[in-house]
């Protein structure tokens, strides 16, 4: 463990890994030698009496080179917790700034929702840059949870969503309603609407199956 990189590296490998379980689709030792690479890049320019925490200053290089590696791959997707996680920073977001009359701190925020700064800004970052509207909603359903956070979602989606469960069932409608305007379980909903698991499982399936053909058709 002499060589200085190699030591740092295992000193931050869980930070490094936190970034780069942020996606998935793309083999996670890759990222991990892509952020591992920012590490060090940000180790070399690093104010050591600046008041920024190093892991905060080094969050950029470390995201930098994982995205420019992520981006040479079309299969990538942004994990269903980091969708949460930017939901749960948004919503927070709204409630400091009208509750204290100005916008809060990234800072803030993060120490609200009690997780590191450079968490916020990679999850932050690494949403507004997801895939398209067709691979999240339709394939990964990550999109509507953005939805159900009511920002960074521009009118055109909102109808487009809208448009896109026209031909959904009521049931289907209200089953991804739930699931995701409001955040439940396959099981609250069960329990909500006297069906069994299994059925709600059945019809969300069947919902967004048909949402991926209108989206297909309007590619």
């Amino acid at each position: 463990m002499d060589n200085p990189k190699t030591f740092l590296i295992e000193e931050y490998k869980d930070y490094i890994y936190s970034i780069a379980n942020l996606f998935y689709g793309i083999d996670k030792e890759d990222l991990f030698q892509a952020g591992a690479e920012g590490l060090y890049e940000s180790f070399l320019s690093y104010d050591d009496t600046s008041d920024v925490k190093f892991t905060t200053y080094a969050y950029k290089n470390v995201y930098g080179h994982m995205y420019a590696l992520i981006s040479k791959n079309n299969d990538f997707k942004i994990s269903k917790d980091t969708w949460k996680l930017y939901r749960n920073i948004m919503t927070k977001y709204q409630e400091m700034a009208q509750l204290n009359g100005r916008l809060p701190l990234m800072s803030e925020i993060a120490k609200e929702l009690n997780i590191d700064d450079y968490l916020l800004n990679a999850t932050i970052v690494a949403c507004q840059k997801a895939p398209s509207l067709e691979e999240e909603v339709c394939e990964n359903k990550c999109y509507l949870d953005t939805i159900a956070s009511k920002e960074n979602v521009s009118i055109d989606d909102k109808i487009f969503l809208e448009e896109s469960m026209d031909n959904l069932t009521n049931l289907e409608k209200q089953i991804i309603n739930y699931r995701y305007y409001h955040d439940m379980t396959q099981q609250e909903i069960a329990n909500r609407l006297g069906l069994s698991q299994v059925k709600v499982s059945r019809c969300e399936k069947q919902g967004l199956a048909k949402m991926r053909v209108y989206a297909k058709e309007c590619a």
